[in-house]
């Protein structure tokens, strides 16, 4: 389990990871981290430090768009 910071807030969008993974992508309680939950198995769940993103995929999330990778 997350601290509270890292709990889902909102739903933001879906995103196609490598691998055919795909991904919903939830807001936080903290304003640095995006929380990533794997469709295909939904107890695997990663927060992401925003920071840490591509430019263009954090500005997609930022804008609640979906992006394919």
């Amino acid at each position: 389990m997350f601290p509270p910071e890292l709990q889902v807030k909102q739903y933001v969008a879906d995103v196609n990871g490598a691998h055919g993974i795909r991904w919903h992508v939830y807001r936080t309680g903290s304003d640095k981290h995006y929380l990533f939950s794997c469709v295909q198995n939904p107890t695997f769940n990663v927060p992401v430090l925003k920071a840490d993103l591509q430019p263009e995929i954090r500005s997609a999330l930022a804008h609640g768009v979906g992006h394919a990778a």
